[in-house]
């Protein structure tokens, strides 16, 4: 008989029950053909534990559940040497020595499913909101981010029909109006699922702003619009700001979501790196520096006005649960997504980590709901869990409120070194800002001309050029980064805006008086609205 140890490793797992759970010490070995039943046994100061394994051979992993001491249970991040050896038939066969890191029970990994969506970047919203198939001419599967958002929609609700765990969110108006309206046949459905909790509207905006390079009633506007239709349209209850993608963000940024309800936010690109602070340096002090991530992940993001709102940063960018997709097994998968999870909880607030399962333009994740129901199943902690990001909030500040704790507050620039956005394409910014300016001016002289019986307050017009401004808001439109044919779109939207606007404040009667006019024909082929 040859029985081999390989490896002795402490992973943050435990067996057992949620009120009785047994920390494991995981042992992988090797074992010749014909070998018998082994026992695998561990011992050490104030732990212990026992694993039988049937006839076998080749390599093989088990995992031993542990019985450790009372006093030791609570020394969280303490190292206990612990022996291990092999036997059969009551005969020692292999013997090692490993550590056992004593690890806390309670965590909860929020597995949030999701796509994002970039209707003025790659191709336009058109192209995006157009019913056409996954698979090319040759039967091939297209690029993911050419995925069109009706299809995307479509293929997240049939999971989430099919399979009672899976949960999603939807987020920009850009997809969800085309989408309401295309297909009025799946609106009961959506509404039922919004009701049950398993789809989250969020956002609160009309798309993900730039809003570092708009003036801040274009930002107000993004959320009354957005607010106004994801609530008082689709029934949903947007809670929470999605800033995924967005190259930097207005300080006064959480000030405005919270006078308009809001209770939190959640975005990837910030301060320390731009796709995440932990994608390249993981929070792991080298050589005299400090850790990168100087506070939690959640915090509270205050604006110069002293509002606030709970806020997540995405520590690894928006995608990494997208891992998942290219495992090979369930198996597989769990061991994908647990190295994530031990990552990303090394700057957590609380026991709760937050893992974004999507991508561009992603359709649901090939092992979410599979893990969902595995991993419970075979582990008692950690917890890994299909859910929203209302859900994660939620369990956060719980948390912090049964311990007594408050989130860090945050007041500092959470913008990151990304000049590129502020000189590309800059006759985009000259653009928004000029329509801006005119905008408020109509708005402001209209309301006098209104007031003085000077004529109508142009009322449409200045609707549809908040409309244009906030489509042309977007991350990948004022910016700079869309493609050619994108930005021909976009400047026509800026240039109506503009037109409708300045026709609103300086039109006049033919005697030489203001006349306030309210034109309404719409030239661009701007948001679909």
């Amino acid at each position: 008989m040859t029985v081999q140890i390989t490896h002795v490793t402490s992973p943050e797992l435990f067996a057992g029950s949620d009120d009785d759970p047994r920390q494991l010490l995981r042992v992988e070995l090797t074992r010749s053909s014909g070998d018998g039943a082994l026992s695998v046994r561990v011992s050490g100061d104030g732990l212990s534990g026992t694993a039988d394994l049937p006839p076998g051979d080749g390599p093989i992993r088990v995992e031993v559940p542990l019985e450790i001491a009372r006093p030791l249970r609570s020394e969280y991040g303490a190292s206990v040497r612990a022996t291990v050896t092999v036997s059969a038939e009551g005969r020692e066969v292999a013997a090692d020595s490993g550590t056992v890191v004593i690890a806390e029970p309670s965590w909860t990994m929020v597995m949030v499913s999701h796509f994002h969506y970039d209707p003025v970047w790659w191709n336009t919203q058109a192209a995006y909101t157009t019913s056409w198939d996954l698979r090319g001419a040759d039967g091939t599967t297209r690029p993911v981010y050419t995925h069109n958002a009706f299809s995307l929609v479509d293929a997240h609700l049939k999971l989430a029909l099919r399979d009672p765990a899976y949960c999603f969110v939807l987020a920009e108006l850009d997809y969800l109006k085309p989408y309401f309206d295309t297909f009025p046949e799946n609106r009961a459905v959506l509404g039922r699922l919004i009701a049950e909790g398993r789809v989250e509207i969020i956002g609160g905006t009309y798309n993900e702003p730039n809003t570092n390079l708009t003036g801040a009633e274009t930002t107000i506007r993004n959320i009354v619009y957005g607010v106004g239709y994801q609530r008082d349209i689709l029934g949903g209850d947007p809670q929470n700001a999605w800033q995924l993608d967005v190259f930097g963000h207005d300080p006064q940024f959480p000030g405005y979501r919270a006078k308009a309800g809001l209770t939190g936010s959640a975005w990837a690109r910030g301060p320390f790196h731009q796709w995440g602070p932990l994608r390249q340096a993981w929070s792991e002090p080298k050589a005299g520096t400090a850790a990168v991530m100087q506070f939690h992940s959640e915090f509270e993001w205050i604006s110069p006005s002293g509002d606030g709102v709970l806020t997540h940063y995405m520590p690894d960018h928006y995608g990494p649960g997208w891992e998942l997709q290219h495992a090979p097994s369930v198996e597989a998968a769990g061991d994908t997504a647990y190295q994530l999870f031990a990552t990303l909880k090394t700057v957590a607030a609380t026991r709760n980590t937050l893992l974004p399962v999507g991508g561009d333009y992603t359709p649901p994740n090939n092992w979410i709901t599979a893990l969902h129901h595995d991993w419970n199943a075979r582990y008692a902690w950690p917890k890994f869990v299909c859910g929203t990001t209302k859900h994660f909030m939620d369990r956060v500040r719980a948390e912090l409120a049964a311990e007594g704790r408050r989130p860090s507050p945050q007041s500092r620039d959470m913008n990151p070194i990304y000049t590129g956005k502020d000189v590309s394409y800059i006759d985009t910014k000259q653009a928004q800002r000029a329509a801006e300016v005119a905008a408020v001016d109509a708005e402001k002289l209209g309301t006098y001309a209104d007031l003085l019986g000077l004529g109508r307050f142009a009322e449409a017009s200045l609707d549809q050029v908040w409309r244009q401004l906030a489509y042309g808001a977007h991350h990948d439109a004022i910016t700079g980064s869309e493609s050619d044919q994108v930005y021909i779109d976009l400047v026509t939207g800026w240039r109506e805006a503009h037109d409708l606007s300045d026709a609103a404040r300086t039109a006049r009667r033919p005697s030489g008086r203001r006349r306030w006019s309210s034109p309404t024909h719409c030239r661009s082929r701007g948001p679909t609205w």
